[in-house]
């Protein structure tokens, strides 16, 4: 009797398995036929564009490598400034260089949102689900308001940027002193010096990365990033049938990274919670007596969150999820680009010494006012231009829609069209890197590294509608990024404080080509490995180190 109950459970068990996978199975089919059924009757298969070399992968494998191919301006010259290229399982994607068109997506921001896919993978890199770099729609504008006061406050952190330059400088000057024949990883030291200061300039937090001290939450960063994944077939299952994200398996190390990343930012909070109240309750006692020097600095990025956490209306409130969201995001945000942009700076400036030597010669000689080094400003807008930290960025259509152009295109069928026609689900990627280098916008010579473009910028760049400098790489709209004023002090300190005692230079053999990992980096090829790093000589100037380089006062920036 025993033996036929343990049967009949089993046979109950493995038929409610079998149930289970039939039903899972059902939907995954259910979810891929859905999307292939959208693929094939999406208004972008009338568009021209390139061939698929792939039915899994589209188009996606070789864009990867366009910055070090040029396939997106072979694309552009080849098909004009709209056409679509093939995604997953061969899904048209809108691929537009077209101003009007750009311009049009970036300032509808609920009717054309970044993809789930996407927000997926900002999250999981550490951002969080609640981040401002992955909420949308009202949500999204609740948090932007609550950064507003920081943005008016750059200047105060002058002396932070100043401190981490010179300390890196001094860095520099004592590594190339031992031995000039060896190159220097700039962009290692980079990265430590830009985590340094958003680290006191956000949140009062010391890593001492310059210092070569060990730090958890560092290395919980940095982990995270190196385990970024190329494309993998279960990423692209995971990207399009959400059912299967259920299943996915989680790496102890990053689970524990993670972990690292809430439990340090939940110290930083509390801490700043104590202090406010502290500050606070000692005003109720006694109104004469000034407290300013017990108080946080303000408004550093922590205080706002801090406070935005304590705020008694719930419009006016961030939740404690929200504000670890956000400390993650602008730890990430504002290391990892400021460190890019300035990574390639010194690198465009090394293999091209000899043209800018006259110029460089009169800035270092020159270097009194920071805000009015018009030469600095005009190599901080072209690095910004030449070389864009972010390089694209991607959007989903949440409707239907018809988006505007500026310039008519001929579709597959030799139909003219003055309107991209797009349906709801379609993908849309705005190459910010391409159009930042167009010929058409640019002129002839948009391909190379030259500043002196600054002094009169071609008509047609005023068409681009971006935040800084008509230049797409900080975005527009409700979108754009955030933290660029932050991120133009802090990359024209730095810049101050290195060419002004430095000079770099290149040797001539080493390729250098650029990978993408949230922002581009640099990568060094040779014969056996690539590996993420900028190899630069290093030479002190002397004469003007010990002339005037450190006397100029900082608060005259």
């Amino acid at each position: 009797m025993s033996s036929t109950l343990v049967v009949g459970d089993l046979w109950t068990g493995l038929l409610a398995l079998g149930a289970a996978i039939v039903l899972t199975a059902s939907y995954v089919l259910a979810d891929l036929l859905a999307l292939l059924w959208r693929q094939y009757f999406s208004p972008l298969q009338r568009l021209r564009g390139p061939p698929s070399p792939s039915f899994l992968f589209g188009n996606l494998r070789e864009m990867y490598n366009q910055e070090n191919t040029g396939l997106l301006y072979d694309w552009d010259a080849t098909y004009g400034s709209t056409y679509a290229y093939k995604g997953f399982f061969g899904g048209p994607r809108l691929q537009t260089m077209d101003l009007t068109a750009v311009a049009h997506i970036l300032s509808h921001s609920d009717a054309y949102q970044k993809p789930n896919f996407v927000r997926d993978n900002l999250a999981a890199m550490g951002a969080g689900s609640e981040s401002v770099l992955t909420t949308e729609g009202e949500v999204h504008r609740r948090q932007v308001r609550f950064f507003f006061p920081l943005q008016r406050n750059v200047k105060r952190l002058t002396p932070v940027f100043r401190d981490k330059a010179s300390e890196l400088r001094d860095v520099w000057i004592g590594l190339s002193s031992k031995d000039q024949s060896k190159p220097i990883d700039v962009l290692m030291w980079l990265s430590r010096a830009t985590l340094d200061v958003i680290g006191i300039a956000g949140f009062g937090y010391r890593f001492n990365a310059l210092s070569g001290q060990s730090d958890e939450l560092a290395n919980a960063y940095h982990l995270i990033f190196a385990t970024a994944k190329k494309l993998q077939l279960r990423t692209i299952l995971e990207t399009w049938i959400p059912l299967l994200r259920k299943f996915r398996v989680h790496s102890e190390v990053m689970d524990k990274a993670h972990h690292h990343l809430i439990c340090i930012g939940l110290q930083l909070i509390n801490e700043r919670k104590t202090t406010i109240n502290h500050v606070s309750a000692r005003r109720c006692w006694d109104d004469e007596r000034d407290y300013s020097e017990l108080s946080p600095p303000e408004p550093d990025l922590l205080s706002v969150l801090v406070r935005s956490n304590m705020a008694s209306f719930a419009s006016q409130r961030l939740t404690t999820p929200e504000v670890l969201c956000q400390i993650s995001t602008f730890l990430i945000a504002g290391y990892e680009t400021s460190s890019s942009a300035l990574t390639w700076c010194l690198y465009a400036l090394a293999i091209c010494g000899r043209q800018f030597a006259p110029s460089l010669w009169i800035l270092r000689h020159w270097m009194k006012i920071l805000s009015k080094l018009e030469y600095l400003d005009w190599v901080v807008r072209e690095t910004l231009r030449f070389h864009a930290p972010v390089t694209w960025t991607m959007r989903v259509a949440m409707e239907d829609d018809e988006i505007p152009v500026q310039q008519p295109f001929w579709d597959k069928h030799g139909e003219l069209n003055r309107t991209i026609k797009i349906a709801k689900h379609d993908i849309i990627t705005i190459p910010i890197q391409a159009i930042n280098k167009s010929y058409s916008i640019w002129g002839q010579d948009a391909h190379i590294f030259r500043p002196e473009r600054w002094k009169n910028p071609p008509e047609s760049s005023k068409a681009i509608q971006g935040l800084y400098s008509n230049i797409l790489t900080f975005l527009s709209g409700n979108r754009g990024c955030i933290g660029y004023r932050f991120a133009l002090a802090e990359i024209k300190m730095f810049l101050f404080t290195l060419i002004r005692d430095l000079e770099f230079t290149v040797e001539p053999a080493v390729i250098i080509e650029k990978t993408f990992n949230v922002v581009a980096r640099p990568v060094e090829k040779s014969r056996y490995n690539s590996v993420n790093k900028m190899p630069l000589f290093i030479r002190p100037i002397p004469s003007i180190s010990a002339s005037s380089s450190r006397t100029n006062d900082p608060n005259e920036t």
